[in-house]
């Protein structure tokens, strides 16, 4: 009978800490708290139970040292996705998250352009030698 050992209650605290985050994001924005927590909280629950299913998946424990580790690997790697994803879906709810972006285009902006370059006219008739 094979056990879920490798994903464990990993999911659960990495659920809840994302709820609170998404739900702290969203009352600093003075958004629906109750939704966007409940948003967050399972959005890191299917990705970190997708990460980790697919990880164990992928591996054959030869000790219970290799199972230690490689749990601490997908842990990661699931928290890491988990936050990249987090910051791409609160970045909506506030926009001063993208500042530094909105700063460097006006700056390419302001920055003098290149002359555009001249092309030389041709004459509309051939021009007879003298």
């Amino acid at each position: 009978m094979e056990t879920n050992a490798i994903i464990g209650a990993i999911p659960w605290p990495i659920a809840a800490a994302t709820a609170i985050w998404f739900g702290v994001m969203a009352s600093k924005a003075q958004k629906n708290v109750v939704l966007w927590g409940l948003g967050g909280g399972m959005l890191a629950l299917i990705v970190t139970t997708l990460t980790m299913g697919l990880g164990q998946a992928t591996f054959i424990p030869y000790t219970s040292g290799d199972l230690s580790m490689f749990r601490i690997k997908i842990a990661s790697l699931a928290i890491f996705i988990v936050f990249c994803l987090g910051w791409l879906f609160t970045g909506s709810i506030h926009p001063h998250l993208l500042v530094p972006w909105r700063r460097a285009k006006e700056l390419s902006k302001d920055l003098p352009r290149p002359a555009a370059p001249v092309a030389v006219a041709k004459p509309s008739r051939p021009v007879s030698p003298p």
